[in-house]
């Protein structure tokens, strides 16, 4: 029934392996927002015609960015949102009011871009797009199609030469957090990655944060005041992530004037896939595409305020991860009663972190499974009716073993 979707994807998936010349190594970063900028331009997008909010951060800039779209549709307005990753399948990355892009539509538009792929490839001096640019350049085809209002859009990594860094002045520019991670793209240091991610932040604009640490906040502030920007960091932020997610997008609507019954509204319909979400009980199943330090500490805060015997953690990391410290966390935070199922994600254009050494650096009985299929039908067969299974460390690992549960032909028959 969607065998033409699947095509559209692998062919879309598969421009990763497209070599690169050489020469582009050489060229400053904003080499990839003008090739993003061409792109956009062959494919007569008015990016104007929208009301922007863009969304950046360590931690929770895709949560936000769901809680924003989902009160901003309770308000009535014409919302579209761009996410990245996805979880299951490739349309959850585009959305419009309560549905992601159709199959059939998402197809149809690839097709219209294909040609353009071709073109550049000879004669743009800045070769063919990327994956995420060609995916970014596709959502806002079907966002100018829809004629949408309002844009919501979560930055791919980084912020200042992240190829969604190709929009004019949004109204608002947002920054949930600042941690260490994609350091070997943003900077070795809190301060480098902040000023990164601050790239977002334009004149005109209104910059809201909850980030809390003075230093950070002192770098912000003074990138706004120099760039004509307000200023609007987030009163009363917590240690608690979830909650201050809500409160990036309480500030952020409460801006564009939303009132206070949407706004809450808004957050009770808000679904977040993968994002601690519950699949099943008895034994109880949960999925969290949580994937640094920062959103992993979260998780395991959140994990303390559940109640069961035993924990079967299936886990893994990309090869990028700063894997000591993230594994040092959590083993710090385990319950006692504990067992390990150490896999691997199925998505080819991410490396894994070596499973030899996670398994060394792992204090509580652990196991290797190389297919994470087979680790999670241990763990189910294994798990009393009071036990947890949680599925943590990487966003493809949780999204491709929730499939268990919503298959990607159920999302995509949904929005059909």
């Amino acid at each position: 029934m969607f065998q033409r979707y699947y095509q559209t994807v692998k062919y879309l998936e598969s421009l990763t392996n497209i070599t690169k010349p050489e020469y582009m190594q050489e060229k400053g970063r904003d080499f990839y927002l003008r090739r993003t900028e061409e792109l956009i331009k062959e494919l007569k997008i008015n990016l104007n015609q929208f009301k922007l909010i863009h969304i950046t951060g360590t931690a929770g800039k895709g949560s936000v960015t769901a809680l924003v779209h989902s009160i901003l549709n309770e308000a009535g307005k014409k919302v579209g949102s761009f996410y990245s990753p996805h979880p299951t399948t490739s349309i959850e990355r585009i959305k419009v009011a309560d549905k992601y892009i159709a199959p059939d539509i998402f197809s149809d538009l690839m097709e219209k871009i294909k040609p353009l792929i071709n073109k550049l490839s000879g004669q743009s001096k800045f070769g063919p797009a990327s994956y995420f640019e060609i995916f970014f350049a596709l959502a806002l085809l079907y966002f100018q199609k829809k004629k949408c209002e309002y844009l919501v859009l979560e930055v791919g990594c980084g912020g200042e030469f992240d190829a969604t860094n190709i929009i004019p002045a949004p109204k608002l520019a947002a920054i949930t957090n600042i941690g260490y991670d994609h350091t070997h793209i943003l900077g070795s240091s809190l301060a480098k990655i902040a000023r990164a991610k601050a790239g977002i932040i334009k004149k005109g604009s209104v910059f809201v944060t909850t980030e809390k640490r003075p230093k950070i906040l002192e770098i912000f502030h003074k990138i706004c005041k120099n760039r004509g920007c307000a200023y609007r960091p987030v009163a009363n932020i917590t240690d608690e992530v979830w909650e201050n997610n809500r409160q990036l997008a309480r500030e952020i609507a409460g801006i564009l004037g939303i009132e206070k019954n949407i706004i809450e509204r808004g957050i009770a319909k808000t679904k977040l896939s993968c994002r601690f979400e519950l699949m099943q009980r008895k034994p109880m199943v949960v999925l969290d595409g949580a994937h640094n330090y920062d959103k992993l500490k979260a998780t395991f805060a959140s994990l303390k305020k559940l109640k069961f015997n035993k924990l079967f953690l299936i886990f893994t990391l990309n090869k990028n991860k700063d894997v000591r410290k993230i594994l040092k966390m959590v083993n710090n935070n385990l319950p006692p009663e504990c067992e390990i199922y150490l896999t691997r994600h199925l998505a080819a254009e991410r490396a894994c972190a070596d499973l030899k050494m996670m398994y060394n650096l792992f204090l509580s009985e652990k196991q290797i499974f190389i297919d994470p299929w087979e680790a999670l039908n241990k763990a189910l067969k294994k798990a009393g009716r009071d036990d947890l299974i949680l599925v943590s460390g990487s966003f493809y690992l949780a999204g491709e073993l929730r499939k268990k549960w919503v298959s990607e032909e159920k999302i995509l028959k949904i929005n059909s």
